[in-house]
C-alpha cells in the first residue's frame, strides 16, 4: 500500500493547487491513501466547511489539523459530522470532532491519528502519549495498520512520539513547522518516520506567508496581518510504501510537486 502525506496547507492557493494536481500526482505515484495536514488551508486559521469539502473532492482521503484547527468555529460543525477530518486527539473533551478515524481502503482498514506536541507550541495540551495509546487499545482489532501525524514544533518530541509507538503505528510524520526534514527513516520496529512533511501553498516566502508582514511582527512585536505569499505553489510531502500484511513501513520518499 502507498500512502501520501502532505505538509500544512497554508492558504486557499494551496487548495487550488492540490484540485489542479493531487489526482494527477496520485495516478501517476499510484497511491492508495492521501492524508492532508489542512489547518492552516483558510490562511493561519483553520479551514472552512468550504474548504474542507473542496480538499476531499481534490483527493484528500482524510484531512489532519493542529493547534489553529479548533480556531474556525465555523468548521465545528463539520468535524462533529464528517470522520475524514481530525483535530488533535488530545485537545480537551469539549471539543468538537474526534483526533482518529478507520477508513476502509479495498480490503485494508486504516487507522489515522492526529495528535499535537505540548512543547513551544500553543494552546499547551496534555502530552500526547496516553491519547495515542488508548485509541490504539480502544481500536484494536478494528483495524489493519495505523499511520500518526503528529503536530508539534519540537522535533526531540516528535522522535519520542515516534520511538514510544515503534512497531505499533506503520507511519509517523510530523507537520506545523512548514519546513520539509531530510530525516526521513525507518525505525528498528518499522515505522516509517519523517520529522516534518512541509507545506502546501505559494513559495517565496517565510512559511507560505509573505516576507514583509512576518519580518515586522518579529522585528517590531506588534501585530500584523499574515498574507500569502506571492510565488508559485508547491506541495511537499512524503509517500510511505507500507507492507499491509506486517503493519510496517518498507520504504519512503519525498515528493514535491
Amino acid at each position: 500500500m502507498r500512502i501520501l502525506a502532505i505538509g500544512d496547507v497554508t492558504s486557499v492557493g494551496g487548495v487550488m493547487h492540490l484540485e489542479k494536481n493531487l489526482w494527477r500526482v496520485r495516478r501517476e505515484e499510484k497511491i492508495d491513501f492521501c492524508i492532508v495536514n489542512a489547518e492552516n488551508a483558510a490562511g493561519v486559521y483553520s479551514y472552512t466547511p468550504e474548504l474542507a469539502e473542496r480538499l476531499l473532492l481534490a483527493g484528500a482521503d482524510v484531512l489532519s489539523g493542529g493547534n489553529h484547527t479548533m480556531r474556525q468555529r465555523a468548521s465545528y460543525g463539520i468535524l462533529e459530522e464528517n470522520e475524514a477530518l481530525l483535530r488533535p486527539i488530545n485537545f480537551g473533551g469539549e471539543a468538537p470532532g474526534r483526533g482518529y478515524t478507520v477508513m476502509r481502503v479495498g480490503a485494508v482498514r486504516v487507522m489515522v491519528i492526529c495528535a499535537m506536541g505540548n512543547i513551544h507550541i500553543e494552546p499547551t495540551l496534555d502530552a500526547p502519549f496516553a491519547f495515542i495509546e488508548r485509541a490504539l487499545m480502544r481500536e484494536q482489532g478494528n483495524f489493519d495498520l495505523a499511520v500518526l501525524d503528529i503536530h508539534a514544533e519540537a522535533t526531540g518530541e516528535k522522535l519520542a512520539v515516534a520511538h514510544a509507538f515503534d512497531g505499533q503505528i506503520a507511519a509517523v510524520f510530523g507537520t506545523h513547522t512548514h519546513v520539509p526534514t531530510a530525516d526521513l527513516k525507518i525505525l528498528p520496529g518499522g515505522t516509517g518516520y519523517v520529522s516534518d512533511l512541509g507545506m502546501c501553498g505559494e513559495s517565496g516566502g517565510i512559511l507560505g506567508m509573505d516576507a514583509a508582514g512576518v519580518v515586522k511582527k518579529l522585528r517590531y512585536h506588534l501585530p500584523d496581518r499574515f498574507v500569502p505569499a506571492k510565488g508559485e505553489p508547491k506541495a511537499d510531502g512524503v509517500i510511505f510504501d507500507i507492507d499491509e500484511k506486517q503493519a510496517k513501513t518498507v520504504a519512503l520518499s519525498r515528493i514535491v510537486f
